[in-house]
């Protein structure tokens, strides 16, 4: 069996879409696990902020940050 870090490496070989199509699949499957969602490293507020924010980016009343933007944004960038 491969360990998360072969994973990984293997998702991130792969094409943008298919990572996109993954990330999704993996998401979706957090959301219908009921002991994930019950746990309390789940920050409901967060939560909801991350939907809130989904649901502006579909009908395109804000715009999507640039990994670079956000890695600003975050303080990535300054480590």
């Amino acid at each position: 069996m491969k360990s998360s870090a072969q994973i990984e490496s293997d998702i991130l070989s792969l094409p943008p879409t298919e990572r996109a199509r993954l990330a999704m699949a993996a998401w979706e499957s957090l959301e219908s696990d009921a002991a994930f969602a019950a746990s309390r490293s789940l920050d409901p507020e967060g939560v909801a902020l991350a939907i809130e924010r989904d649901m502006q980016l579909n009908s395109g009343t804000v715009d999507s940050l640039t990994l670079d933007q956000f890695k600003d944004r975050t303080g990535v960038n300054r480590r």
